[in-house]
């Protein structure tokens, strides 16, 4: 957004206040209003607002928290003729169990404890009467005569894109919740429908396509819609690209970090402005929602910035020694973002980069080194070899001329990556680098001091999301036995809300799983489990599951288990297991965690220091 969609100042919210009382107190027949405050400035606005000499019983009330505002209301609800107001009040609490009223009192403290709050500057008795009464509007008029400008947002507040502030303008996005914008991504997205889109082996001497090896690249959550046609880079193609980059390698290298850094940021500044087909062919190729495909694109055009920024900071008299050619390996479930990001890191630091991205995902690897090539990045720099691992993967990791590899995706790849450069040194006598990130038994420990809604929130956003495909997923949740059944019966009702389908529809809460591949292994997995005779819930808002048959779909699922034994490796999908521990075995339980060799990342849901010390230690 270019701007927030609320307020940044107290004053300007104050004024809002107002003037929603002024249109709620002018349509009598309709509304009947109803003020809660406990500022008194607001309460004598509103009550001269209302005429109080055309005042009659139901034209207002006022209303007040149990226990707050006393004095303030003992002479609103007080007798006329005693110089009171006589307006009514309505006294209201909030009722329910501790647990679930802590959340309410600790806002409600929050809120009354704010510098700018009525409730503390009352109390303060170094303020003046006038200042703490005056009136909004006067306030802002003042402002405006200092700051030069009606309205200004606060000056510590920046505006999103400047987050970052001198170092890298902030990505922007899109607000699904705005008409407006909604009628544009429409409009594109039904003029690229059927759009068939291309992948090949990019590069200066592939000016002819090799159509030996096609495949078709089919919409994971609507398999009658083909995508687009990917052609297979070939051995030969493999051995050109090899040498075009080895050659290219002295160009780059030699030209100023400041030049490497401005072709990124002028690619990131392209990649924004085609954001929303971006958005659609993410959709349409690895099953994103468009919520996730926004949020990719952004995380594709921050990692050139960012990278560009790290460049830019250093000195121009710096000395930046490349690797040479560095292969790029990136994955299908962020096939956008985390392939940008391995190829923006590796060309500002002055690497020629072969990128080959995941087979199911290479229409969208073909857009993005479309757009770094418009940027300026010369062709035999960046070429891209669709393919399979085991072929093209194979051939270009195993090649001498490859001086670092970047890698994302499973563990048992990267183990045979490691091997593969364990064999040989680089041009500068060590070990050739190799960056792998792999995948993980994500775990989250919830003990009885947790509150049961924060956690929910917190499980379903990273168990369920994507559908599960991120590598820093939860996968395993440990509950303290004490809250166990809280936790679990709002866990299942709260999946009981979401609602499986084509990503495209913005009801979707979560979309398909990549491939038949895919949702055959997570449902081998499934029934092993039942078939141990572990509670298995699958759950979702959809009734009909007819409307899910096109695509490849698995309905978000619990699985109960007495411990982890049963966890052998990481269940890529919308999979979630869930076990209990007591009192006193947490460090059991993380010494059970560690063993499973998995470690990427981890949660904590706890109110009590000694618990946090003992998972950081």
């Amino acid at each position: 957004m270019s701007d927030y969609p609320v307020f940044t100042r107290k004053v300007h919210t104050d004024l809002s206040y107002i003037a929603c009382a002024r249109k709620l107190l002018a349509e009598p027949d309709y509304i009947y209003p109803q003020f809660a405050t406990h500022n008194a400035q607001t309460v004598a606005t509103i009550y001269q607002l209302a005429q109080p000499e055309q005042y009659y019983a139901g034209q207002y009330e006022f209303q007040c928290l149990h226990g707050m505002g006393e004095p303030l209301y003992e002479n609103v609800v007080g007798d006329p003729s005693k110089n009171k107001l006589g307006i009514p009040c309505r006294i209201y609490a909030p009722v329910g169990n501790h647990e679930t009223l802590l959340a309410y009192l600790v806002r409600r403290l929050l809120e009354n404890g704010a510098n700018t709050s009525f409730v503390n500057r009352i109390a303060d008795k170094t303020l003046n009467i006038e200042d703490l009464i005056e009136n909004p509007q006067q306030t802002i008029l003042k402002a405006s005569k200092q700051e030069n400008v009606l309205g200004a947002k606060h000056p510590h507040i920046p505006y999103p894109q400047d987050l970052y502030a001198d170092a890298r303008i902030n990505s922007s996005g899109l607000d699904l919740a705005n008409d407006a914008e909604l009628r544009v991504l429409n409009e594109v997205a039904s003029s690229l429908a059927n759009t068939q889109f291309q992948a090949a082996a990019m590069g200066t001497a592939f000016t002819v396509i090799d159509t030996s090896n096609v495949v078709q690249i089919i919409n994971p959550a609507h398999h009658q819609d083909v995508v687009g046609t990917v052609y297979e880079a070939t051995s030969e193609q493999a051995e050109i690209a090899l040498t075009q980059a080895v050659n290219a390698q002295s160009f780059w290298a030699n030209l100023s970090k400041n030049e490497r850094a401005a072709c990124l940021n002028r690619a990131a500044e392209l990649m924004e402005q085609r954001l929303l087909p971006l958005m659609v062919l993410l959709s349409r190729e690895a099953g994103k929602t468009y919520a996730n495909a926004i949020a990719e694109v952004r995380e594709a055009v921050d990692f050139m910035r960012y990278y560009s920024a790290q460049v830019l900071d250093l000195s121009d008299n710096v000395q930046i020694q490349p690797l040479g050619t560095v292969l790029c390996i990136s994955p299908w479930n962020f096939p956008l973002a985390i392939f940008t990001g391995q190829i923006a890191a590796a060309l500002v630091a002055g690497n020629t980069v072969i990128a080959k991205p995941a087979e199911q995902t290479p229409l969208i690897a073909a857009q993005a080194v479309q757009i770094l090539w418009e940027a300026g990045i010369p062709q035999d720099v960046l070429q891209l070899l669709p393919g399979r691992g085991e072929t093209i993967g194979a051939q270009l990791s195993a090649d001498s001329r490859i001086q670092g590899i970047m890698f994302t995706g499973s563990t048992e790849v990267a183990q045979i990556l490691q091997k593969t450069v364990a064999e040989r040194i680089n041009q500068f006598g060590e070990s050739v680098t190799l960056i792998a990130e792999t995948g993980g038994q994500n775990a989250m420990i919830v003990d009885s001091s947790a509150l049961t809604e924060q956690v929910v929130l917190d499980v379903v956003s990273s168990a369920y999301d994507s559908a599960g495909q991120r590598c820093s997923a939860l996968r395993v949740l440990c509950v303290q036995e004490d809250n166990l059944e809280a936790v679990r019966n709002m866990l299942k009702g709260a999946m009981q809300q979401l609602r499986v389908g084509n990503p495209v529809l913005l009801k979707t809460d979560i979309g398909p799983v990549i491939d038949a591949e895919a949702k055959q292994n997570i449902q081998q997995h499934i029934e092993q489990m039942r078939r141990k005779g572990h509670k298995v819930h699958q759950l979702m808002f959809n009734q009909d599951q007819t409307e899910l048959t096109p695509g490849t779909f698995i309905a978000p699922t619990l699985i109960e288990l007495p411990n982890l034994d049963d966890l052998e490796r990481e269940v890529f999908g919308p999979v979630l297991h869930l076990i209990s521990y007591k009192y006193g075995e947490l460090e059991q339980l993380l010494d059970q965690i560690n063993s499973k060799g998995y470690g990427l990342t981890m949660g904590l849901h706890t109110r009590i220091d000694e618990t946090m010390q003992t998972v950081i230690a």
